[in-house]
């Protein structure tokens, strides 16, 4: 019997760093041998605010899953957001000279696709592939290597951040003793754990509201389109509350997540609540109308610039599967009637997925039974759907495209294809 793989995720967000190790048997059966999470606030809109604390949270954070694993770790998939994400969707046109296509030819149409928008500064973290156009045929096929054509045109989704900032992160995972073998947008990898096969065909946008950043990718006929990241999630929430109603993060942090709520529909408008302010040492009385309207006002602006960037790039008339939000921001009380009113389309929280599984290799059923309760939180949902995503056919699609240089020389785009293709999104 071959020999399952091992991938190790490591997920930075906001609040903590999470790790997952996972057993690949297949892609329906993902077996989670160990996980761990040490909260940290030193990684927040994708830049590294303490570079030691933050070294020191992911060290022990792989290290807790090393030991629940019985492994050790020499590489990590790395799942993150940052609001410097630059995405785009480009195409890559080769002439093929043999009549078969090959390896060679589809690395050089990603070539040509990311020249066009790739300077100098920026790294491409992770790119997917559209779709596949032979003889300049619109209808898309998703893998071309051995087919006869004379032309090839290949779409992808690219998905690119400052050069600086991946060489700090690839510096601080070495010295945390481990390599990067791929970097994921943690939207992508949330929408993998999260979305239905359904939902991603027929036109679906997932929204994922973390502490400081909200992240947004669309998918339309199971193809990635869109990625976008915005600075600003649910702490922002946190901070207008101490602000605006004069108490601490902390208490202010604790207010939001024991009385906050975003659904005027769902509160008494003449109720009170006390609480005891450390700072002034005393004692303040809140109406819950004062508190709703500080964090609607938050949520109605994250959620607003979202439907505005959709609506600019033509693509809310295109989810017909509406909207799913996940995420720690997305716990807050009434958002789901809030984002409906909104978005004017349906919303529903993230799916579980079934092919995340607890095991133990030893039989010790007091470890299974913790691995299995962690799984169910969501706080690992991210972790576990890079897991997924490293064996899904987008991504082994789109590894037929190696990112090593081959120059070809650029045609003249066949816009009418492009056009006809994009068409269905834009």
């Amino acid at each position: 019997m071959k020999k399952p793989d091992l991938i190790v995720v490591v997920h930075l967000s906001a609040t903590a760093i999470h790790t997952v190790i996972g057993q690949i048997h297949s892609a329906q059966d993902i077996r989670i041998i160990g996980l761990s999470t040490v909260k940290n606030h030193d990684f927040s809109q994708g830049t590294i605010r303490h570079r030691e604390r933050l070294k020191s949270a992911i060290k022990q954070s792989i290290q807790n899953a090393e030991d629940m694993a019985n492994c050790r770790v020499n590489s990590v998939w790395l799942s993150f957001s940052t609001p410097d994400l630059q995405s785009v969707n480009s195409v890559g046109e080769v002439k093929i000279k043999h009549d078969i296509v090959q390896a060679k030819d589809v690395v050089a149409a990603l070539t040509q696709a990311k020249n066009k928008h790739l300077t100098d500064d920026l790294y491409l973290m992770h790119y997917a592939q559209q779709g596949i156009a032979l003889d300049g045929n619109a209808e898309m096929i998703d893998d071309a290597i051995g087919m006869q054509a004379s032309d090839l045109m290949v779409l992808y989704h690219l998905m690119m951040m400052p050069v600086k900032g991946r060489q700090n992160l690839q510096q601080l995972l070495q010295e945390c003793d481990v390599s990067i073998d791929q970097m994921l947008f943690d939207a992508v990898s949330t929408a993998e754990y999260g979305l239905l096969p359904e939902e991603k065909y027929h036109g679906v946008c997932l929204i994922d509201i973390g502490a400081s950043t909200t992240s947004v990718c669309v998918y339309r006929e199971d193809k990635l389109i869109y990625t976008h990241c915005f600075a600003e999630g649910g702490h922002h929430a946190t901070l207008d509350i101490s602000m605006l109603l004069d108490v601490t993060i902390a208490e202010a942090e604790n207010m939001k997540k024991s009385q906050a709520s975003v659904d005027r529909h769902g509160i008494d408008s003449s109720q009170f609540f006390t609480i005891k302010r450390s700072q002034h040492d005393d004692e303040k009385t809140i109406n819950m109308l004062e508190l709703l309207e500080v964090t609607e006002a938050r949520y109605i602006s994250i959620l607003g610039h979202i439907k505005k960037e959709l609506d600019k790039e033509g693509l809310s008339e295109f989810l017909q599967q509406g909207y799913v939000i996940t995420g720690g921001g997305a716990e807050m009380r009434g958002l789901l009637p809030l984002a409906k009113k909104i978005f004017a389309n349906k919303v529903n929280k993230v799916n579980q997925h079934s092919a995340i599984s607890a095991y133990t290799q030893y039989g010790d059923d007091d470890k299974l039974r913790t691995i299995a309760a962690m799984i169910g939180e969501r706080k690992y949902q991210t972790a576990f759907g890079t897991l997924l995503y490293s064996q899904s056919e987008a991504f082994h699609h789109s590894e037929k495209s190696s990112p090593d240089s081959l120059q070809v020389k650029p045609m003249r785009e066949k816009l009418k294809t492009v056009n006809k293709f994009f068409g269905k999104f834009f």
